[in-house]
């Protein structure tokens, strides 16, 4: 079974992964052995400097506006701040997104028809 830590990084995750990914932190990570073309002397400066070697290729979590590494633990107490305040309010949260629901659709609802227009001067039934 996955911990609620897991559970909130598969969330989150964006989808988007590198040979080498700067965390939001400042640190960097890479992994070095992957199919990457590196440029002269890159992973070489990677291997002398303060960056992780990971042994798989970095992932971006997405979050308040930041991007994060999965593989950097500087996430973890804002991510377990977050999932108690969504833990401590799940009954107000869902009530806030049916509310949201409702107000986007009504906003919708409420916006004018535009019905095409052919470009050779003809209208587009709609």
């Amino acid at each position: 079974m996955k911990t609620k830590l897991e559970n909130f990084e598969m969330a989150f995750l964006s989808g988007f992964g590198s040979c080498r990914m700067a965390c939001a932190c400042g640190k960097e990570f890479y992994e070095p052995s992957g199919p990457w073309t590196w440029e002269k002397g890159e992973l070489e400066a990677l291997e002398k400097s303060s960056a992780v070697k990971l042994d798989y290729c970095p992932s971006q979590l997405d979050f308040e506006g930041r991007q994060f590494v999965d593989a950097c633990d500087c996430w973890h107490p804002r991510a377990k701040q977050i999932m108690g305040f969504l833990d401590g309010h799940l009954s107000k949260i869902v009530e806030y997104m049916k509310l949201e629901r409702k107000r986007k659709f009504d906003e919708a609802s409420a916006s004018p028809v535009v019905d095409a227009v052919d470009t050779r001067g003809g209208e587009v039934a709609g």
